[in-house]
């Protein structure tokens, strides 16, 4: 039970202790203290540092224990509690089972974003395949106003929420599309660059997957059959078809096919892209060292192998 009136620090550290009881990672569940002291507060983490301490109102004190009793008993995840999450320059709706995008995806967006924007105002053609909510697409879209945005997904209900967060986030310049990967794209569509972060854990994998995910996030948009690579397959084999040759990606060293994987699966995702043809093949870390994407572009006719 937390008190009401209590100092600031102090608050943290009992939330954050509460939330170990789950999470039993220290900082993480200090990141989601403030997280919900903002939430339910309405006030940013600059303002409320500055306050010596805070008075919780008895609505604000009973939404606070009843998101860590839904966080700790019930293993709601903290980011479909507060209903958003920042991402990149966006602010991304979450609603279940739709997947929540993770700092990981972020990083490696922000990466791209920043590579795009050294091209200035070229008219681009991105599509974002398993856009789930739609955040990666998104981001690029507000960033990079002059692309073509198109994000695509088989699930109708992710595509509702990726709607959705465009007109929260006031970008009207993306084309939403309903496919199996790439099977119901029109085959005369051509792109620039092709992004996707498709379902990549395996079935044995998720014995170990959190329940918090297991139990809130939809399994379609995170397993995959073949160790985990079924879907990343298909976006390899069918992407190689859409993606332009001859591309400004290519003469500014940007790839035109990025596709996010899981931390043992780098090397083989490599050998997929180049059994396909594709060339400047790299495989990307995140932050904490573990393979997070593999990128590479098409090789022009003519080209050295």
């Amino acid at each position: 039970m937390i008190d009401a009136d209590v100092h600031i620090n102090q608050l943290i550290k009992e939330i954050a202790d509460q939330l170990c009881k789950k999470y039993c990672n220290e900082q993480l569940c200090t990141q989601y203290a403030w997280w919900v002291l903002e939430a339910i507060t309405e006030q940013k983490k600059t303002t409320l540092l500055l306050k010596r301490t805070i008075t919780l109102t008895n609505e604000q004190k009973s939404t606070l224990d009843f998101w860590i009793k839904k966080q700790v008993e019930d293993n709601l995840p903290i980011q479909y509690l507060i209903g958003s999450v920042p991402f990149a320059s966006c602010e991304i709706l979450v609603e279940p089972p739709t997947l929540i995008p993770r700092q990981e995806t972020e990083e490696w967006c922000v990466n791209l974003i920043l590579q795009l924007k050294k091209l200035g105002n070229v008219p681009l053609k991105i599509l974002d395949l398993c856009t789930g909510s739609g955040c990666i697409a998104l981001s690029i879209a507000k960033e990079i106003p002059s692309a073509q945005v198109f994000a695509s997904d088989i699930s109708d209900s992710a595509l509702t929420l990726a709607r959705k967060n465009a007109e929260h986030n006031d970008i009207d310049s993306i084309t939403f599309l309903s496919s199996d990967v790439l099977q119901d794209i029109p085959s005369t569509m051509q792109f620039d660059m092709i992004i996707s972060n498709p379902p990549y854990i395996s079935s044995q994998e998720w014995q170990h997957v959190d329940a918090s995910v297991k139990e809130w996030e939809d399994p379609v948009a995170l397993l995959a059959s073949d160790e985990g690579l079924s879907i990343v397959k298909k976006v390899i084999t069918q992407a190689k078809k859409y993606v332009r040759p001859q591309s400004i990606l290519q003469q500014n060293s940007i790839p035109q096919l990025v596709i996010e994987i899981g931390y043992q699966q780098g090397k083989r995702v490599k050998e997929l892209f180049e059994k396909e043809g594709f060339c400047d093949v790299i495989v990307q870390k995140d932050m904490q060292a573990n393979d997070r994407i593999v990128v590479g572009s098409i090789r022009n006719e003519g080209s050295k192998k």
